[in-house]
């Protein structure tokens, strides 16, 4: 094992501790991802596309504070959104799994780069990996079950909107990692 993948497990392992500070941290990440969710996005083509920034609080949280957190937030975010604020649908758990793993992959991003965790490279990639797997992959299986559409059918507008907001997600998140470089979470 060369020096770089020992740093990466050790920086991945190091994550997986959850002190006090981490889950309050998480908790006020929680906190935001439900509000701009829930009450700051807009639901556009009869509920197969969602505009909104409530991912963002997650990426951030699993960037910050490593991907065992990350995930947690995710979950708790949907989890306890849904119960606050079911923006008219049924639950389905796979939309849980999906806002899982977008706490997980930044934070397994970051674990695996090691270098400099806000560089705006990691946070691309990161923003990309969810953009595809969650956003356009899981989440359009997702509204297929729901809404009754064919995957192909939903696909063209869930690209151009999650485009867009990965791009956006990507500028905010760099630009608010210069106030979160010099943050002690241990």
């Amino acid at each position: 094992m060369n020096m770089s993948q020992s740093n990466a497990k050790s920086s991945l392992f190091n994550h997986s501790k959850l002190s006090t500070r981490k889950l309050v941290l998480a908790a006020i990440f929680v906190a935001m991802s439900i509000v701009l969710t829930r009450i700051g996005s807009i639901m556009l083509f009869g509920g197969a596309v969602r505009f909104g920034f409530g991912r963002v609080p997650i990426v951030l949280s699993s960037i910050l504070l490593g991907p065992l957190a990350g995930g947690l937030t995710g979950f708790v975010s949907d989890v306890i959104g849904f119960m606050l604020n079911p923006m008219g649908g049924a639950f389905h758990p796979g939309f849980t799994l999906s806002s899982t793993l977008t706490g997980i992959i930044p934070g397994l991003v970051v674990a695996i780069a090691s270098k400099n965790k806000f560089s705006l490279l990691n946070i691309t990639i990161a923003n990309v990996l969810v953009s595809l797997i969650v956003s356009l992959g899981l989440n359009t299986l997702w509204l297929t079950q729901i809404v009754g559409r064919a995957f192909f059918v939903l696909l063209p507008w869930r690209i151009v909107s999650s485009g867009i907001l990965t791009v956006v997600s990507i500028f905010i998140i760099f630009t608010l990692s210069k106030y979160f470089k010099h943050v002690k979470v241990s």
